[in-house]
C-alpha cells in the first residue's frame, strides 16, 4: 500500500509562522506573568502592608467567632447577697482556653464563669444614674445567661435580666486601654479587659446578641480580683464602628479609653492582621449552628494592617525562568521560525531549571492559597491584582512546564505534536488559574488554628487549606497524563492511516543522526516533511527542527552547530559597532560548525567565526524564492 504524500511545488512558500513559534512565544508570555507576579508578591512577603478600613457585618465579608469549646450557662445571683471571697477577674473570661470539644475543661470553668459575671451584676448597684435601676434593687435576684468560645481570646457575653422585667441588659469583655483624663501625661494607662453592657430589650431566645442603637448608653465595667468597679459610660457609637478613636467616659470622673491593638494570625502564622479594631463588637446568634460552630457572627471596623510570610517566591528564579525563555523565544524566531518543533519544551526537558521552579512553587502552595483565600473571603479589603498575583504565578508555571513534562516522558524521542503541546499548556494554565483563584478559596472558612506567636489574639485556619494546597498538583498531573496519552493516540492513529512520506535511510538528516527511520526519534513524522521536485526526482525535506535531538540547529542553509553556541551569535548579531563585533569575534574564537550543501547534510565540518556564520545568514535572508528553507534534504 502506497502512503499518502501531500503534493508540494517548487514553488510553494511555507508558512511564516510555525507551530513552534506560537508555542514559544505562549510560554514567553506566560514567563512575563511569572516573573511580574512574583515581582509584585516579593514587594508585599514579609513587609506591613496597609490594607484600609476593614469591615465585618452580619450579612457581608462574615467573620465567625472562632470556637475551641463552646461553655454556655444560665446561673441566679441574689443582688443581696455577700460578695464571695475569690480573686477571678473578667481576663479569666477572656484568656480561658480548652481543647477541641473539652467538655470537661467547660464544666471545671463554669463555676468561675457565673462568679465573674454575678460580680458584674452586682457592679450595676454602684451606677449612679442607671439606665434600669430595678436592676439597683437589692431585693432582686438577677438571672445570668452567657456564653464564651473558649479559644483563649474569647468573645464572652451575657444577658441579665429579671423576672416580669421586659428590659434586660447586655453585656460583652473587651482588653481596652484607658486612663483617667485628670492624671499627668507621663501617668501609664491601664490596661485591662472590661465589660461594656447596655440596656436591651429582654430576648427570651437570647444566644449571644447584644446589639443596640447608636445612642444607648454602653457601661464599662471592670472585674478585677474578685471586685466590680463602674469605671464610666459612653454612647455606644463612641466604642462601635469607631476605630482608632478615643472614647470619653464620665459618670465616675472623666476617663479616657481606647482600644488595644490586635493581632490576628491565619494558618499558624502565615498571615496576621495587625488592627486598631473597635473597642466594642456586636454579636449576632441567629445563624449559630453548634454542629458546625459557625453563625457566631461580629459586626466590626477596623484599620487593618496586613503582614504576610513566604520565603519560596524565588523573585531570582523567575527572572531566571523568564531570561531563559526570552533566549529560547529568540532562538525560535531567528533559527526556527517556520519549524513544527518548538525548542522551549525540548531544551528545558534536559535540564532541572523549570522542574525545579514548579517543584518549589507548589512546595511554596499553602502560603500562596492563604494570601488568596484571605482576599477571597475579605471582600473589604481592596485587594486589587494581589488576590490573583498566586494563582496566575502558580497556572503560568505549570503552564510552561506541561510541554516540558510532556517532552520529558517522551525522552530521548521529540514531541512533534506541538499543537498538542500548545491545547494542554493552555489548558493545564487556565484549569490551576480557576482553581487557585476561585474554586478552592471557595471552600474554605475560617475554624480555630493554632497560633504561629505567643501576642496572637486570635489564630484562625482555613477549613480546607490543609487539604486543597495540593490539589492544583495533583489536577495538573492529571492534564499531564491526559497530554501524554493524546501523543500516543495521535501517533498511532496517524501510523494507522498512513499519512506519513517514506523517507529513504539514506537522507542526509538520517545519516547524521545515525538512524535508518524518523519514527524512532519523533513521536509523529506528519507536518514534519514535504515533498519537493528536485529535476526529474522527488526528495523528501525534513524540518530542520528534528536536529534539536542533538542539541543542533540549522545556523544557515550553510552549516549547523550547536545550541550552545547560539547565544554567542544572537549577542553578536546585536552588538552595534562593526569594531566591536570584529573584536568579539575574534576574542570568542572560532565554533565548530556541520556543514550543508544545496539543503544537504554534508559528513563534514570546520571552525567558522560568529561574522561567517552572520554573513552567510544575511545572505540568505535576502532571498525571496526559496521554497525549503528550514528543511533538510
Amino acid at each position: 500500500m502506497h502512503a499518502r504524500v501531500y503534493p508540494s511545488s517548487s514553488g510553494e512558500a511555507r508558512p511564516w509562522v510555525g507551530q513552534g513559534l506560537v508555542l514559544a512565544i505562549l510560554y514567553l508570555v506566560l514567563a512575563t506573568i511569572v516573573a511580574l507576579c512574583t515581582y509584585n508578591l516579593d514587594r508585599i512577603a514579609n513587609t506591613p502592608v496597609p490594607l484600609g478600613l476593614q469591615i465585618h457585618t452580619f450579612t457581608y465579608n462574615q467573620w465567625n467567632v472562632p470556637i475551641t469549646t463552646l461553655l454556655q450557662g444560665t446561673t441566679t445571683v441574689a443582688l443581696s447577697g455577700p460578695l464571695t471571697n475569690d480573686t477571678n477577674s473578667l481576663s479569666d473570661l477572656l484568656y480561658k482556653a480548652c481543647g477541641e470539644q473539652d467538655a470537661a475543661c467547660a464544666a471545671d470553668f463554669l463555676p468561675a464563669t457565673n462568679r465573674i459575671w454575678g460580680h458584674v451584676a452586682k457592679a450595676f448597684v454602684s451606677i449612679p444614674d442607671f439606665d434600669q435601676p430595678r436592676f439597683q434593687d437589692r431585693s432582686q435576684s438577677v438571672t445570668i445567661q452567657h456564653i464564651s468560645n473558649l479559644n483563649g481570646w474569647n468573645k464572652a457575653t451575657a444577658q441579665f435580666s429579671l423576672p416580669g422585667h421586659d428590659m434586660a441588659m447586655t453585656c460583652m469583655i473587651r482588653r481596652a486601654s484607658f486612663r483617667r483624663k485628670s492624671a499627668p501625661a507621663a501617668t501609664p494607662s491601664t490596661i485591662d479587659t472590661l465589660a461594656f453592657c447596655s440596656q436591651r430589650t429582654f430576648d427570651p431566645n437570647w444566644v449571644c446578641e447584644n446589639d443596640v442603637a447608636p445612642t444607648v448608653q454602653t457601661y464599662a465595667i471592670q472585674v478585677n480580683q474578685g471586685k466590680g468597679v463602674y469605671v464610666g459610660v459612653t454612647p455606644r457609637n463612641q466604642v462601635h464602628f469607631n476605630p482608632g478613636a478615643v472614647a470619653t467616659l464620665t459618670g465616675n470622673g472623666t476617663t479616657l479609653l481606647e482600644t488595644i491593638p490586635s493581632m490576628d494570625e491565619y494558618g499558624a502564622g502565615i498571615l496576621s492582621m495587625n488592627a486598631p479594631w473597635d473597642v466594642l463588637t456586636v454579636g449576632s446568634c441567629t445563624t449559630f449552628n453548634k454542629a458546625t460552630g459557625l453563625g457566631w457572627l461580629m459586626k466590626v471596623k477596623g484599620l487593618v494592617t496586613m503582614t504576610w510570610k513566604c520565603n519560596s517566591l524565588m523573585l531570582t528564579n523567575a527572572m531566571t525562568l523568564w531570561a531563559l525563555t526570552l533566549d529560547l523565544t529568540a532562538m525560535q524566531i531567528v533559527y526556527l521560525r517556520r519549524s513544527v518543533i518548538c525548542c522551549g519544551p525540548v531544551y528545558m526537558a534536559k535540564n532541572v531549571v523549570g522542574l525545579v521552579i514548579l517543584l518549589v512553587a507548589f512546595y511554596g502552595n499553602r502560603n500562596l492559597q492563604t494570601l488568596t483565600t484571605f482576599l477571597y473571603i475579605s471582600p473589604s479589603h481592596d485587594a486589587g491584582f494581589f488576590a490573583y498575583c498566586g494563582p496566575a504565578q502558580l497556572a503560568s508555571i505549570v503552564g510552561i512546564m506541561t510541554g516540558t513534562l510532556v517532552q520529558m516522558w517522551f525522552n530521548p524521542r521529540l514531541v512533534t505534536q506541538t499543537w498538542l503541546l500548545l491545547v494542554f499548556s493552555l489548558l493545564n494554565g487556565v484549569l490551576v488559574f480557576v482553581l487557585e483563584a476561585f474554586v478552592l478559596p471557595s471552600l474554605n472558612h475560617e475554624v480555630p488554628g493554632p497560633c504561629g506567636s505567643p501576642t496572637a489574639t486570635n489564630c484562625i485556619a482555613f477549613s480546607m487549606i490543609e487539604h486543597t494546597h495540593y490539589l492544583s498538583a495533583v489536577a495538573s498531573c492529571g492534564v499531564i497524563v491526559l497530554a501524554i496519552f493524546s501523543v500516543q493516540w495521535d501517533a498511532k492513529r496517524s501510523a494507522k492511516r498512513s499519512v506519513h512520506t517514506h523517507i529513504d535511510p539514506t537522507h542526509s538528516l538520517l545519516r547524521y543522526l545515525a538512524v535508518t527511520d524518523l519514527a524512532s526519534i519523533v513521536t509523529s513524522q506528519r507536518g514534519l516533511t514535504k515533498v519537493v521536485q528536485r529535476g526529474d526526482k522527488e526528495l523528501v525535506a525534513v524540518d530542520a527542527g528534528v536536529l534539536l535531538i542533538k542539541n543542533m540547529v540549522e545556523v544557515s542553509q550553510s552549516a549547523i552547530t550547536r545550541t550552545s553556541n547560539l547565544q554567542l551569535e544572537l549577542i553578536y548579531r546585536h552588538v552595534p559597532f562593526a569594531w566591536l563585533q570584529t573584536y568579539m569575534s575574534r576574542a570568542i574564537g572560532s565554533v565548530l560548525v556541520v556543514h550543508i550543501h544545496d539543503h544537504i547534510l554534508l559528513q563534514r565540518s570546520s571552525y567558522q567565526y560568529l561574522g561567517d556564520i552572520l554573513t552567510a545568514r544575511e545572505d540568505e535572508d535576502a532571498e525571496k524564492d526559496d521554497s525549503i528553507k528550514g528543511y533538510l534534504l
